[in-house]
C-alpha cells in the first residue's frame, strides 16, 4: 500500500517539474500563458501530495508501521514548486479572454 502511495508521490512531482519547465519555456519566449488553468493544475497536484501524506499517515498508525521520509521530502518537494509556479506565472503575460 505504501509503495503504491509513493509512486503517486513521484507521478506528482513529474507533472509538477513537468509544469515548472512549461512555464520557463513560456518566459523565455515571451509568449502568453492562461494562468487559472495552470495554478489550478498545480493546486490540485499539491492537493493530492498532501492528501496521500495524510493517508499514508493513517494507513501506517493502524498497522503500526513505520512511516516514510521519502513520501515527506517529495511532498515538500510538490509545495515548493508549487510556490515557484506561482511566482513565475505571475511574471508571465495573460492571456486575452476569446469572445
Amino acid at each position: 500500500m505504501i509503495r503504491y502511495l509513493e509512486l503517486i508521490e513521484y507521478i506528482c512531482l513529474v507533472i509538477s517539474i513537468s509544469n515548472f519547465i512549461a512555464i520557463g519555456l513560456t518566459l523565455k519566449k515571451k509568449k502568453q500563458i492562461f494562468k487559472t488553468m495552470y495554478f489550478i493544475n498545480n493546486f490540485g497536484v499539491v492537493t493530492i501530495s498532501n492528501l496521500i501524506i495524510w493517508i499514508e499517515g493513517w494507513y501506517v498508525d493502524e498497522n503500526n508501521l513505520s512511516g516514510s521520509t521519502m513520501s515527506f521530502f517529495l511532498n515538500f518537494c510538490n509545495i515548493a514548486l508549487f510556490i515557484l509556479n506561482n511566482i513565475m506565472t505571475i511574471n508571465c503575460k495573460k492571456t486575452e479572454s476569446v469572445r
